[in-house]
């Protein structure tokens, strides 16, 4: 069995169907999808793409740290306390355990991402 995983864009799973807690809801009706593409057999560390409609939501980590590369679309994230970072594809970062804020889709928004629980 291989030792790579490739991600091809055009050839992705079946996505699980997603959206905010309505609680975290702050405007518009945000979506998700997530194609789920590998896991560590304890599932502690996973990699997928991920892809969001327009809308906004409060983003909380609680104990994951992800790192993100953004595929396409534009997006604002506002760190709770700090100014809104305009994101948009190229554009990577990493969202530590305990990061809190909200997330503005101004166009669907597509990642790549690795989490570690």
């Amino acid at each position: 069995m291989s030792k790579l995983t490739f991600i091809d864009q055009n050839n992705l799973p079946e996505p699980r169907k997603g959206e905010p807690l309505p609680e975290r809801r702050v405007e518009g009706d945000p979506r998700f999808l997530t194609w789920d593409i590998a896991q560590t057999p304890d599932g502690q560390v996973q990699a997928g793409v991920w892809e969001v409609t327009p809308g906004a939501y409060r983003s909380i980590k609680g104990g994951t740290f992800e790192v993100c590369y953004i595929l396409s679309g534009v997006s604002e994230l506002i760190e709770d306390g700090a100014e809104p970072r305009r994101i948009a594809a190229g554009d990577a970062f990493v969202m530590h355990p305990g990061f809190t804020g909200v997330w503005r889709v101004i166009e669907t928004t597509r990642k790549l991402w690795v989490s570690r629980d």
